[in-house]
């Protein structure tokens, strides 16, 4: 046999250490690719949220705009109960309404059987605002005063104001301060 059917030791090693060297340069050649992958996927994420805008989380200050804050509500009980009138002005007056006279129904018309808002022609809105925080059944009559201010007489079968309604639209945003 010929001299050059084994290999030398030397010639083997080499071959060995050949491959260990391309092996490892194909693996460092992959971790560098994905971790260059992920950088940039990263990057183009955080582009995209910078350059998005943030939703809002208030709608914008409308100073016209007609809240509880500015509806003066007079409460008049027009039943026999007593105290009624006072209980629910308490309760007006945490829905942040401004309550104006609390007492017995001053009017000479006839009671409401549950609860009656009236109003003149200047304090309509006023009146239709007010009429969201009373129960079903409630009336409401315009009258010939002058000015934006609301009475709201109490019958006998008045239970309670009518539940907090939730709406999907954003709160106002509050007044801008002059600093």
């Amino acid at each position: 046999m010929s001299e050059y059917t084994t290999e030398s030791e030397v010639s083997v090693d080499a071959r060995r250490r050949r491959r260990t060297l391309i092996t490892i340069g194909v693996v460092l050649l992959v971790l560098f690719f994905a971790f260059w992958y992920a950088w940039s996927y990263y990057q183009a994420d955080s582009q995209a949220r910078s350059a998005r805008t943030p939703a809002p989380t208030c709608a914008p200050y409308d100073p016209n705009a007609l809240t509880p804050e500015k509806v003066k509500v007079n409460v008049y009980n027009a039943s026999s109960r007593t105290g009624l009138a006072a209980t629910v002005s308490k309760e007006l007056a945490e829905r942040g309404f401004d309550i104006g006279t609390v007492a017995n129904d001053p009017s000479s018309r006839k009671p409401p059987a549950i609860a009656e808002v009236r109003h003149g022609p200047s304090g309509k809105a006023q009146a239709a605002l007010l009429r969201t925080a009373l129960p079903n059944g409630t009336t409401v009559v315009q009258d010939k005063r002058k000015g934006a201010t609301v009475d709201v007489a109490l019958g006998a079968r008045w239970t309670r104001p009518a539940p907090i309604r939730t709406t999907d639209a954003l709160p106002m945003c509050p007044a801008p301060t002059g600093s």
